[in-house]
This record gives C-alpha cells, structure tokens and sequence, in this order.
C-alpha cells in the first residue's frame, strides 16, 4: 500500500441518551392532574361512555322551567296520572347541577388563572429573549463570532415562522369599493 492512499475507517462512538429531566413545573402538574382524575371520578356518571351523544347537547329549557314542572306535577294528580315525567329523575338532575356548576365555575376558573400565568411567564421571558436576540446580531458582525451567528440565524428562521402564522390569522381589512371606470361603462353584478 501506497503510503498517501491509506484510508481510515472513523467508528462514530454511540452518543448517550440523556436521562428524560422531570422540571418541579412537571412534578406540580403531575400531581395536580392525579388529584383532579381521582376527584372526578367520584361524579356519578363521569366515566360513562357519552360517545353516542352529539358534540354539543343543548339544553332544552333553563332549570327554574324543569323546578317549576317537577312542582307542577306534584301538585296535579291529573299530571301525575299522565306519567310523562320522572320526578324523580330530574329532582336529581336539579340537585346534580346545582352542586356541581360551582365546581364548573372553579375548574374554569383555575385553567384560566394557569393559561394567564403561563402567557405572563412567556411574555416577561419573550421580552428577555428578544433582548438578547438584539444583542446577538450585533456580536454576529464581527466575523469571528460564527458561533452566534448560527444562532441568530435559527433565532430569526423562528420569528418569521411565528410571525408568519400570526399574520395567516389575521383577517384582512375589507377592501375600499372600486371605483367605476369613467364613461359610462357598466359593471356586471353577480
């Protein structure tokens, strides 16, 4: 063998899987989504197969409408003889929605005050970010900063890309009617 024509055959070592990090934000959400599974679990009727119902059931009348009709059959024996209307039942759908609609309340309540924290989060960090972003593209000028100039650039492909869908979302403004052209020349509507 030719001593400039030796090849050498380079074996990439196996690169380390990094052991999966449980953030303590990861931790709190754990157990909090444990407690709210095991809590509602115990509502009657919450782990029921509901697939065959439509996506949005609507309610056909208010509540104080179903009170007033439970009242108004107890009331009439000629009602109550008809047999339309299980008492019963909706003295307990009155007594299921008066107690669980507060905790509806509440659970709403609690996602809404979580997603403006984590939008407060992101906003106070965004600022920071776009800060440093500033600074990194006046370092990337010098030429001997090739290193951060690697990351300007995935830092702008990513604020394009966002920005890019926040303006698809956005709907244009109508347009200003088109004026008719001069002459007497008439314009066909559709």
């Amino acid at each position: 063998m030719k001593k400039g024509t030796q090849e050498r055959s380079a074996v990439a070592e196996p690169v380390p899987v990094p052991a999966p990090v449980i953030t303590p934000y990861e931790k709190i959400a754990a157990q909090i989504g444990t407690a709210i599974s095991d809590t509602v679990a115990q509502i009657p009727g919450f782990n029921d197969d509901l697939s065959d119902l439509p996506r949005r059931v609507r309610r056909t009348v208010s509540t104080v409408f179903l009170g007033l009709t439970v009242a108004a059959v107890d009331a009439s024996s000629e009602l109550q003889g008809v047999n339309q209307l299980d008492t019963n039942d909706c003295r307990d759908t009155l007594q299921f929605s008066q107690a669980m609609r507060p905790l509806v309340d509440q659970l709403l309540g609690a996602a809404r005050r979580v997603d403006l924290l984590i939008r407060v989060k992101e906003a106070r960090s965004g600022r920071g970010a776009l800060g440093i972003y500033n600074i990194a593209q006046r370092v990337a000028l010098n030429p001997n900063n090739t290193h951060v100039a690697v990351h300007v650039e995935n830092m702008k492909a990513e604020l394009r890309r966002t920005r890019v869908g926040r303006q698809a979302k956005v709907t244009p403004a109508p347009h200003a009617p088109i004026p008719a052209p001069e002459g007497g020349a008439t314009t066909k509507k559709a």
